[in-house]
Order: C-alpha cells, then sequence, then structure tokens
C-alpha cells in the first residue's frame, strides 16, 4: 500500500461504509475490537481514512489505489457535507461506474462504483448542485441505477427526470439534452448557470 499524504484526515462510519462496502456495525466492530482507532468529537465516530484506504485493497479498477492527496482532501470536505465536494467525487465514481457500464468481470462485492456516486450525487443534488443532478441523469441513463431491479424504463424515467432538474437549475449541457428529447418544449426558465429554481 502507498503511504497515505494526510494521515490525520478521517471520514464517518458511514462514508466509510459505502466506500468499502463493508457495514457501519461492522466499522463499529472494528473500533471496539481496537483494529480501527477511533476518532471524533465525541458526537460522530470517524476513522482514519488510511484504515479505509486499506480496506479497499483489492478493489477493481482506479478507486482503491489512486487516492491523491487532493482526492482524499475532496473526500473528507464531501464527508462533510460540502455540496460541490460531493459532485466532484460522485463524478469521479461515475465516470468509473460508466467506463465499466457492461464490464466482463462484475467488480467484487461491495466495490460498487455507481453505487458509491449515487451516494454522493444524491447528497449534493439535495443542496440543489445542477452538475449532481446531471450526473445522476447520465448514470441512469446508462442504466446504472442504484436498484438492480429497475427497469429500463424506470431508469429513463428517472434519467430524464435529473436531467430535467439539472436544467432547471441552469445546467447548460442538461438544458441542450432536455431541448433535443423534448423539441416542442420552447419555453425554459432562462436560469443563470448554477442558478437555484
Amino acid at each position: 500500500m502507498s503511504a497515505l499524504p494526510c494521515p490525520h484526515l478521517s471520514i464517518s462510519l458511514h462514508t466509510a461504509a459505502i466506500l468499502t462496502g463493508r457495514s457501519v456495525r461492522t466499522w463499529q466492530r472494528r473500533i471496539e475490537e481496537g483494529l480501527v482507532p477511533r476518532l471524533g468529537d465525541g458526537v460522530r465516530a470517524l476513522v482514519p481514512f488510511e484504515a479505509v484506504q486499506q480496506s479497499m485493497e483489492g478493489v477493481p479498477g482506479e478507486a482503491a489505489n489512486a487516492w491523491s492527496a487532493q482526492d482524499v482532501q475532496t473526500l473528507v470536505r464531501a464527508d462533510q457535507g460540502e455540496a460541490l465536494a460531493q459532485a466532484q467525487m460522485g463524478s469521479q465514481f461515475a465516470l468509473l461506474a460508466l467506463r465499466g457500464a457492461a464490464p466482463a468481470t462484475p467488480p467484487a462485492p461491495g466495490h460498487d462504483a455507481g453505487r458509491i456516486a449515487h451516494y454522493f450525487l444524491e447528497r449534493a443534488a439535495e443542496q440543489a448542485q445542477a452538475d449532481a443532478m446531471h450526473w445522476l441523469g447520465l448514470l441512469y441513463a446508462a442504466g446504472l441505477g442504484p436498484a438492480d431491479d429497475a427497469s429500463d424504463a424506470d431508469n429513463n424515467a428517472m434519467a430524464l427526470m435529473w436531467i430535467a432538474k439539472a436544467a432547471a437549475h441552469g445546467h447548460a449541457i442538461a438544458r441542450q439534452q432536455l431541448a433535443a428529447l423534448l423539441p416542442n418544449l420552447s419555453n425554459l426558465p432562462n436560469l443563470p448557470a448554477g442558478g437555484q429554481a
């Protein structure tokens, strides 16, 4: 394993669980057994990113071992609720998911880039982050919704919904895509880029 550039950085148990595919309870048990140090402010349990990175070893693709110092900083900010950082993390995992949309071999259980992308993008979209909404639309359009049993029609409907929401929040590419999908829709509101509906 490569040395972690900033070993003092930590993330929540929930984010650790999403990244590794291990449950929050497993992370709690590892803390109780002394296998992972518990960090935090007494209110919220945190784990060092280095422990999470060790748990991700063996994950196929770039996600496990290509964490730069900037990526880790962005992850920490995303974990703390910063919408732009959540959108950035989500988009990185969305790209991994979209590149492997039809993999020859399925990813290891618990290490699903699409699931991780949805986790971060949905949180950013809840804060009206238009790029996150657009990425969610792209994931659904590629058939990469979080529900394994979703039909193509369900994924297409969700894709259209997220692209429409992104367009309504001023996302220029989403506006063009929506106009191409619905050519009779002539009066899209003129919102500034990144604007609020």
